[in-house]
């Protein structure tokens, strides 16, 4: 078989972009669009929370503003003549006035609680699936790393190389690295290294 020489081994390496989408694309795209959905469905659950409270806060008001109005026209159809009468009204006002005031100071507290959990479930989320990202990642560039590594100082055909690459992108899209991604570490300078190696074994 005719030896691999420079120009050969970049045309099938080909770009390094392309490689990596067709070996992790798939997964990042299920992980972006799993971010999308729990983005849209925080939206919707804060629309509805806002909804809730603004509904619940009106409702307390109009039971308010009844209540004062009702209160109102007892005074004025009322003859008061002393001062304890007077009272009496302004305490139950002042009742009404403290008892919804305390309800919807309640009601946006625990929103308040219920956004904030949400915003950190969210953030753990992301985190987490970014830290998937880059454990697949580095997975993969060890695995080229090891493949590469191992075509130093011998001498490759095209149809060997070729294999080796479809073998190796199989693998990795298979559920054969599924315990080994569990471990990896995410070190990002590793992939410096797989293009240094890859570059040595061009030349």
């Amino acid at each position: 078989m005719p030896d691999i020489n420079k120009e050969e081994m970049r045309e099938k390496l080909g770009n390094i972009d392309q490689i990596r989408d067709i070996i992790f694309g798939p997964q990042l795209r299920e992980y972006n669009s799993r971010l999308d959905n729990i983005e849209s469905n925080i939206s919707l659950l804060e629309k509805d929370i806002r909804e809730r409270l603004e509904q619940t806060q009106n409702a307390c008001l109009a039971e308010l503003r009844s209540a004062v109005e009702s209160l109102d026209t007892k005074t004025k159809s009322l003859s008061l003549t002393t001062q304890n009468d007077n009272a009496e009204i302004r305490q139950l006002i002042d009742h009404f006035n403290k008892k919804y005031s305390s309800r919807i100071d309640a009601l946006s507290q625990t929103v308040e609680q219920q956004t904030t959990s949400i915003q950190k479930d969210l953030s753990e989320t992301r985190d987490k699936l970014q830290e998937n990202n880059r454990t697949l990642k580095q997975e993969i560039f060890t695995q080229l790393e090891k493949r590469f590594s191992n075509l130093k100082g011998t001498k490759v055909s095209r149809d060997d190389l070729a294999e080796i690459l479809f073998e190796l992108g199989l693998r990795i899209k298979g559920n054969e690295l599924a315990p080994e991604l569990q471990k990896a570490a995410g070190n990002e300078q590793k992939n410096d290294v797989f293009l240094i190696e890859a570059s040595e074994v061009a030349n």
